[in-house]
């Protein structure tokens, strides 16, 4: 039979999204059948279709910064024998000596223009607004049409900035954001697992490059990611009330304790572990992503303003029912 073979980036994007929906894929096999990660020419899923592979090949990926989300990069490409040759990017000397330790990668450097001379994708996993400047150092570097991509969790105002930063050349960028992570920083807190079962949206924009698109989506299945591609805009709506929010209520809540830590329970704790994440890597998704965070900060100060007047008049049985609503909204969001 003809091969069936999406075309353009809307029918692309359609087609990943139904094939990650409700499901992780594995990094092995099925595989999608755009993979750019191996050599084969054609895939042929368990229904008989076959379809044709783009002949956009990877075969270096460069990984830049090595901290939680790089390191745990490193690792998990490395834990499934994805066959790419992987580079990477770390100012410090110890944690480059750490990356090679670990084999996270296969050569690291001290300058990020050299870890991607020869990298098909680039990925920086560093802060939001660090990603631009590091971009434009690197674009004297970069190959023909390499694609780039990022771990940040926002992404309409960082595409703006990396359009400006490419205009002009033929590299592609398409954000990525893994939801997934830890409050733990470092090298040290790298994990071949992080991304196994998480999903990471993909947020292509502009005259998007199919392509490119598969290449960026296929790295994070590979990683053991399922995908979701979605618009910039309404990606940053959403993590604004489901990740920036509770992070920065976590923080308030931190702040507002008293000194008794020896009276913290297992609430405060569980409630309050998100606060030790990263200062500057809070500070740029507040700084990038603030009229949708500040939209649902009036959500939030809505529903503690309920809570007051409900404190206020102690109404014990609508104290309970609002619980109750709590309750139920969190099972039908988690299950």
């Amino acid at each position: 039979m003809e091969a069936l073979r999406p075309t353009g980036c809307q029918a692309r994007a359609a087609w990943i999204n139904s094939c990650c929906k409700g499901r992780c894929i594995s990094p092995l096999f099925p595989l999608p059948p755009f993979v750019t990660l191996s050599v084969s020419n054609h895939w042929e899923n368990h229904d008989g279709f076959s379809f044709e592979r783009e002949r956009l090949m990877m075969k270096t990926v460069a990984i830049l910064g090595t901290g939680l989300m790089g390191s745990s990069l490193g690792l998990a490409l490395k834990k499934r024998k994805v066959p790419l040759r992987i580079h990477a990017y770390a100012r410090r000397e110890e944690t480059r000596r750490i990356m090679i330790a670990l084999e996270a990668a296969d050569a690291v450097f001290d300058r990020p223009s050299d870890a991607v001379r020869d990298a098909d994708l680039v990925v920086f996993c560093v802060p939001v607004l660090t990603i631009p400047e590091l971009a434009k150092a690197c674009c004297p570097s970069l190959k023909p049409r390499a694609v780039l991509t990022d771990v940040g969790s926002t992404k309409a105002h960082l595409n703006k900035l990396m359009a400006e930063v490419l205009a002009g050349t033929e590299t592609v960028f398409i954000g990525s954001h893994p939801i997934c992570g830890s409050e733990q920083q470092g090298i040290e807190a790298g994990d071949a697992d992080l991304y196994e079962g998480a999903v990471t949206v993909v947020t292509p924009f502009g005259p998007c490059d199919a392509a490119a698109l598969d290449a960026v989506s296929n790295l994070w299945k590979s990683a053991g990611s399922s995908i979701k591609v979605m618009d910039a805009e309404q990606h940053d709506r959403i993590l604004a009330t489901t990740s920036h929010l509770p992070h920065v209520v976590a923080a308030a809540l931190t702040l507002s304790a008293n000194h008794c830590g020896i009276l913290c329970g297992s609430g405060f704790r569980d409630t309050t572990r998100i606060a030790e994440g990263s200062p500057q890597v809070w500070s740029d998704i507040v700084c990038t992503n603030t009229p949708a965070l500040k939209d649902a900060l009036k959500v939030f100060r809505a529903h503690l303003d309920e809570l007051d007047e409900l404190i206020r008049k102690r109404d014990g049985e609508k104290l309970a029912d609002w619980f109750a609503a709590a309750r139920n909204k969190r099972k039908e969001l988690l299950g």
